[in-house]
């Protein structure tokens, strides 16, 4: 039996259930998807199972990564934003070599009509280069271009855990491991993901199929699961039942069930 899994999420940028709002993933063609600085959890988790002793693999089993819009005022109405089959984990410094290859042109630089001045790739970070070794990484767009309270960058901390801040020395658009031999370790988050698309809104969202909400509730048992509730409800304070939202990682679905959703939204069943 193949191994399938799903990992399911609720994108907080993006309230209209028909478009994404936002860059992360990123669209390079019609049949390749960039998914680079978000879901930090995830993408740390997908790191140490995957990069602990390689920078570049290929997954043996399948993983789709699904997005469904945050949930909007009017109307009250959850669809899938984007699915993608992960055919390729890497860190950001293999990433960069992407952008040399055909096909992926349209990662190089990626102008928005609201910042048009600025290139809002999201490969926004190329690899520091010392004597054949990565001792950090240097800002390459406009990506991600806020500090928080830490004092470090975000687009620093899209591959820095911030309780290693200490490991770091932050030099203006470059960042600097101390000890380039522990750069596994304070690279926690360095990840990053090719997906084939399999479907990505423009326009209009995928309806999520009766079908794949009984079986999001199979997996979720007694939440209460529905369409706009696809993480279940709970009960809040003074009674009140709120929606569920996966926090950290995504509704990580496996085995059976997440094969026969798969089977479902592909036609195959």
């Amino acid at each position: 039996m193949k191994r399938v899994e799903i990992f399911l999420y609720n994108d907080k940028a993006s309230k209209n259930p028909d478009r994404i709002d936002n860059l992360v993933p990123f669209k390079v063609n019609d049949k390749i998807l960039f998914y680079g600085a978000d879901q930090t959890p995830f993408r740390k988790a997908m790191r140490e199972r995957f990069l602990t002793y390689k920078d570049d693999i290929a997954p043996e089993v399948e993983i789709y990564v699904i997005g469904v819009n945050e949930m909007p005022k009017n109307p009250v109405v959850r669809k899938f934003l984007w699915i993608g089959r992960i055919t390729r984990f890497m860190t950001f410094e293999v990433a960069n070599s992407l952008l040399t290859e055909p096909g992926f042109e349209s990662l190089r630089d990626v102008r928005l009509p609201k910042t048009p001045t600025k290139n809002m790739s999201p490969l926004h970070i190329e690899p520091v280069v010392m004597l054949g070794k990565t001792i950090g990484y240097r800002r390459r767009t406009d990506f991600h271009d806020k500090v928080g309270k830490d004092k470090l960058p975000d687009w620093a901390k899209d591959v820095v855990e911030p309780r290693f801040k200490d490991e770091i020395t932050v030099a203006g658009q470059e960042i600097y491991i101390e000890d380039a031999s522990n750069r596994k370790n304070v690279l926690k988050r360095d990840c990053c993901f090719l997906c084939e698309n399999i479907f990505f809104a423009e326009g209009k969202g995928m309806d999520i199929p009766e079908k794949v909400i009984g079986l999001l509730s199979e997996w979720q048992p007694g939440q209460g699961v529905d369409n706009p509730g696809i993480f279940g409800y709970s009960q809040a304070r003074g009674g009140v039942r709120e929606m569920n939202k996966p926090k950290g990682m995504p509704l990580h679905i496996r085995w059976q069930i997440a094969e026969r959703i798969m089977d479902c939204i592909l036609g195959n069943e």
